[in-house]
């Protein structure tokens, strides 16, 4: 088969959608299909190198310019492919594949009409109230670009049924949704104790960890503010980067607690291990999540978890069994659950050892495997049915 993949972040850049579609590609070409990719990265010239060719389009492109390099790249490569799989930039890629002819796999994760406002500021809803909230003009535009594509896809892939109901909302066919869950490209091992991985981090003390993409839905904000009150004077370390990331360091000084936060940045993925091990807590405070990577990833590496009690958190966390859960938005409550773990470490083992249970489904070849049916059963409604 004939793949073109589109994303909007690539190596080495962390984020689920950077992963999955990087170790999708990989494996489709170790499979032995024809493989090319479109992307806009952070960082064109520090993407990790590939066997299968690569159009980079660099995010300080300007943005009508960038569209429609995409879009020609996009088109070019479906051109001569029998299916475009896009997890990103996703109007100019759909309109290109959709130009050329060719079924178009759109990989959906959130609701980008959502996040798109919440960046600029044009909304401070909860995902949910966005949905049915009124909304100004420039909302109603970034909701109506989101249906065009997603009604164009041929296929739209969610991670979750609970991103798959969203999608449903936008008046997309149910037809045309299927759920493939997320899945660990591999499993990660560190044979680190959680004090040798401290050690090795530079760490001391009791840590709270999160690892996510810093943008404002993750709510490190929220957690930042609630580092007083973690037990036993932990520490907050903090995985990953993005445009919230100077608002957050200012916050914490501000807040006189930059000697409890430790802002990590970015770091290769296969390092995040090695953080989650270190932690005494691993916390994900989100207003949103669709099915996370770095949740499923604690479960493996056997370390404690609070989260939100949203979406597809619900899917893979069973409150006081697996992990704790805690309703948004209540900073008592998510501090409270932070401290029962740091205050009682058998507790924390009851959780971290259930949850390292039962994690066969999220096994890569899974997810792989149920993408190429849908590929396969797209190319063959589509009248190019190569394999």
């Amino acid at each position: 088969m004939r793949v073109t993949f589109v994303s909007n972040i690539f190596p080495p850049t962390v984020g689920g959608p950077a992963t999955h579609i990087y170790h999708l590609a990989q494996t489709l070409y170790d499979r032995g299909h024809d493989v090319r990719a479109v992307v806009c990265p952070d960082d064109p010239e520090g993407l990790v190198q590939t066997p299968f060719p690569i159009k980079r389009v660099s995010w300080a492109t300007p943005v009508i310019w960038r569209y429609l390099l995409v879009f020609w790249y996009t088109w070019r490569a479906a051109r001569r492919s029998d299916v475009v799989y896009i997890n990103g930039i996703e109007l100019p890629s759909t309109l290109a594949a959709l130009l050329a002819g060719r079924p178009r796999v759109l990989k959906v994760v959130g609701d980008w009409a959502w996040e798109s406002s919440i960046r600029r500021e044009l909304t401070r809803d909860g995902i949910e109230a966005f949905q049915e909230a009124r909304h100004p003009l420039r909302v109603r535009a970034f909701r109506a670009v989101q249906r065009a594509y997603s009604r164009l896809a041929s296929t739209v892939i969610v991670p979750s049924s609970y991103v798959g109901q969203l999608v449903k909302g936008w008046g997309i066919s149910e037809s045309k949704i299927r759920v493939v869950q997320n899945a660990l490209t591999e499993t990660p091992l560190v044979e680190h104790t959680r004090d040798e991985a401290k050690r090795e981090l530079g760490l001391n003390g009791p840590v709270v960890c999160t690892v996510a993409r810093l943008y404002a839905w993750k709510r490190v904000d929220d957690l930042i503010d609630m580092v007083p009150a973690f037990a036993k004077s932990a520490t907050l370390v903090v995985v990953g980067d993005g445009p919230e990331q100077n608002v957050l360091e200012r916050c914490a000084r501000d807040l006189g607690v930059i000697d409890r936060v430790h802002f990590v940045g970015r770091v290769a993925h296969e390092d995040v291990p090695m953080y989650l091990r270190a932690a005494d807590v691993f916390v994900l405070n989100t207003a949103y999540e669709g099915l996370s990577h770095t949740l499923i990833e604690t479960r493996t590496i056997g370390t404690p978890i609070v989260t939100t009690d949203i979406g597809g958190n619900r899917e893979i966390l069973t409150n006081e069994e697996n992990a704790l859960l805690v309703p948004f938005g209540d900073s008592e409550s998510f501090v409270a659950a932070v401290n029962r773990v740091l205050n009682d470490p058998a507790l924390g083992e009851r959780l971290s050892g259930i949850a390292s249970t039962n994690l066969s489904h999220f096994a890569w070849d899974r997810l792989v495997d149920e993408t190429m049916q849908i590929l396969l059963n797209v190319t063959r409604c589509n009248g190019h049915p190569k394999a």
